[in-house]
């Protein structure tokens, strides 16, 4: 009789447990790879990837949006995904894959080192899933020349025909604004500049970046001047971070 009520309670035991589901947690989980970014030059504007991988499941419908805390720091996404960042490949995230997400990111002059808070938010089999995440973004200041002068001489001209000269610029400093220049020569040489100006900006805006190279162009009429090699001195002016910085050069100009 024991030996049959024993059998009795397992059997038991037995139904309850198989009628009792067991709990098993769906929810998948980003996790952020980079924690920390490559260092922003201040002014600069450039894009910034992070690392992003997902454990226990898979993650759909994957968006980032950054909301920058700092004075002046802006963010922009991709043009293919508009108000937020995706993923590089699309926006789903395989259990243990590694995908990267892109920002750009403006850092204004007087920016130091800031946390970027990002938000992530997915969707997986127990529903729609968000969280919140910070990254740290280092700051350096710009060292060294803002611009360089990238020609070497006007070369050379006729005194029986007025021609269009430039001088090449290269920004190394970022956003350099209101970029403007003068130049001056000997007495008998004419200067025109274009829209007859008192100077001359740059060929395709007054803002020259890291990196960018442009030109500033002027009219030379050297009919007065003998023929020889003449010094001529250059003046370019340009706006960084509020102030106004002035460079000072000078090409040869030779006349046939």
């Amino acid at each position: 009789m024991r030996k049959q009520l024993t059998i009795a309670i397992l059997a038991a035991t037995l139904v309850v447990a198989v009628a009792q589901p067991a709990y098993a947690d769906d929810e998948a989980e980003l996790e952020l790879k980079t924690r920390k970014t490559a260092a922003i030059v201040e002014g600069d504007t450039v894009w910034v990837s992070l690392s992003w991988t997902v454990e226990d499941g898979d993650a759909r419908d994957v968006r980032f949006v950054a909301s920058p805390r700092t004075r002046g720091v802006t963010v922009t996404y991709p043009e293919n995904t508009g108000d937020h960042s995706s993923l590089m490949v699309d926006d789903v995230l395989l259990e243990n894959e590694i995908d990267f997400a892109s920002f750009r990111v403006h850092v204004p002059y007087g920016t130091r080192s800031f946390r970027l808070p990002v938000v992530a938010s997915w969707t997986d089999d127990e529903g729609k899933h968000s969280e919140q995440f910070n990254v740290r973004v280092p700051v350096a200041r710009h060292r060294g020349d803002d611009i360089a002068m990238s020609s070497n001489d006007l070369g050379s001209v006729s005194t029986g025909d007025p021609v269009w000269k430039a001088i090449a610029w290269t920004g190394i400093a970022p956003e350099l604004t209101d970029v403007n220049m003068t130049v001056a020569g000997p007495a008998d040489l004419v200067v025109v500049y274009p829209n007859e100006g008192s100077s001359t900006s740059l060929h395709y805006d007054a803002v020259l970046d890291d990196g960018e190279t442009d030109e500033a162009r002027f009219l030379v009429d050297a009919s007065a001047l003998a023929p020889g090699s003449y010094s001529v001195a250059v003046t370019l002016t340009y706006g960084k971070a509020g102030r106004t910085h002035s460079v000072d050069g000078r090409l040869t100009l030779t006349v046939n």
